[in-house]
């Protein structure tokens, strides 16, 4: 099936088709809302005038909506793996009995959103959300840039590009927050 059929269709089947994989013929009636062999959709009930087919900014809007969606959704499952990855760490030191006072080594991990919302203890109003945000109001900066210094000298185990996708920067965005707040102490 196309991505322009699966698009208008929704993922649903349609009639001529679903008839022939079950052993039926192919002189089956069309679905409502689905595409005839001339590319045209059909109306509602009891119309059977052919509709036009969605044009090619239509397609390209609902696909590029569909991109972020997906994009968005794996920002949230990296975030949730390493902050799974720190809980199982952790799990295992006191599975071990690996002591508190290790020498930062592999059992030392924190979850990224525990590193940040003690920060975030310094600032009364702002939370994740508006951590990893889009707006760039002065207010949101130092806590965003404190953040990201805080996770990157805390977690080494993660990378720049890994702290940008997490914070959904960029990663040069990171090392300039980290560079910035080293200079300052």
């Amino acid at each position: 099936m196309r991505l322009d059929e699966q698009l208008t269709r929704g993922g649903a089947g349609y009639g001529g088709v679903a008839g022939r994989e079950n052993g039926g013929s192919s002189a089956e009636p069309l679905a409502l809302g689905t595409r005839t062999p001339d590319c045209t959709v059909t109306g509602n009930a009891g119309e059977n005038e052919p509709q036009q087919a969605p044009t090619p900014d239509a397609l390209l809007g609902a696909l590029s909506a569909h991109v972020r969606a997906q994009r968005l959704r794996v920002l949230e499952l990296e975030l949730a793996l390493s902050d799974a990855e720190a809980r199982i760490l952790s799990q295992a030191q006191l599975l071990c009995g690996v002591g508190a006072a290790s020498d930062g080594g592999l059992f030392s991990r924190r979850p990224v959103r525990e590193i940040v919302e003690e920060v975030l203890l310094a600032y009364p109003g702002i939370g994740w959300g508006d951590v990893i945000g889009v707006r760039r109001e002065r207010r949101l900066v130092e806590p965003r840039h404190r953040c990201m210094t805080a996770v990157y000298d805390e977690r080494e185990d993660l990378s720049l590009p890994a702290l940008g996708r997490i914070f959904r920067r960029d990663h040069t965005s990171v090392l300039h927050a980290v560079s910035k707040g080293r200079a300052k102490r």
